[in-house]
């Protein structure tokens, strides 16, 4: 994490449907109602939709145009227009690694301001690039064989799992901070600040090939020398002494409504 050392940088903040944006001042040519016709800026430059251009779904219309000074000049389609702030003082952090190849083309770093977290487009990338994709899980999905002696349990998209105890950092509830990423698919839901650090947020289900989301809890660790966050719906806390289930990975414990699934997380992100 990082400020600007000295003098102005000012950034237009707005929203789309898919997040929190930034982008320098200096590449906005102009902010603009969209036509009659609701598809272009005076009939004559054709609005994008910038969530759909970073992998999302399309932004609902009406919205508001921004044409942004790119060769050639592009005219995006966002939701609402936060502000233009002087962001030479806001903690800027560079993207953590595992997020793909083509976001971090797009994106230079996030802002945190005003309490929130705004990804910086990088605007002279989006007229040459394709839709964002998702990244591929990029590694293969490992159980363990044998519990840890003590383990946290948590509870994620109505699912039980387990972490050892060691790997475990620090749980922390989720703020307005968060920022989910622009595509709508794959393992991360988000981005989160936390201790001057800017955490991947994971889904247990993402990580097995189903939809990620978002929930109230945050379990933060260490796994293979990265730093990486699981999201969590509650907490069951410490538990020992499991006995493996039916299905491998799987093992309970006494006081568990059901049994918890342990992702070998340290072979997955080495």
């Amino acid at each position: 994490m990082a400020p600007f050392e000295s003098g102005r940088r000012l950034c237009l903040l707005f929203e789309a449907q898919n997040g929190r944006f930034a982008v320098e001042a200096t590449s906005v040519m102009e902010v603009a109602s969209p036509g009659a016709d609701g598809a272009s800026i005076r009939g004559h430059l054709e609005l994008v939709d910038l969530s759909k251009l970073l992998g999302g779904g399309p932004e609902p219309p009406p919205g508001i145009g921004v044409v942004l000074d790119v060769s050639p000049t592009l005219a995006v389609r966002v939701a609402r227009i936060v502000e233009v702030a002087d962001v030479a003082r806001s903690p800027f952090f560079l993207l953590p690694p595992g997020l793909g190849e083509a976001l971090p083309v797009l994106v230079r770093g996030a802002i945190l301001h005003g309490g929130h977290l705004y990804l910086e487009l990088a605007a002279e990338a989006l007229p040459h690039r394709a839709a964002l994709r998702p990244p591929s899980l990029g590694r293969s999905i490992y159980v363990v064989d044998q519990a840890p002696d003590r383990a946290l349990v948590f509870e994620s998209q109505q699912r039980l799992y387990g972490i050892p105890l060691p790997l475990v950092s620090q749980v922390v509830g989720t703020s307005e901070a968060f920022s989910p990423l622009p595509a709508t698919t794959g393992p991360v839901a988000g981005l989160f600040p936390h201790a001057q650090v800017l955490w991947p947020i994971y889904s247990a289900a993402g990580l097995l090939g189903e939809e990620a989301r978002c929930e109230g809890l945050f379990i933060l660790s260490e796994l293979a020398g990265q730093n990486v966050g699981l999201c969590a719906s509650r907490i069951l806390g410490v538990h020992q002494a499991f006995e493996p289930a039916e299905t491998r990975g799987e093992f309970r414990a006494k006081g568990l409504p059901s049994a918890a699934l342990f992702l070998d997380l340290q072979r997955m992100f080495s």
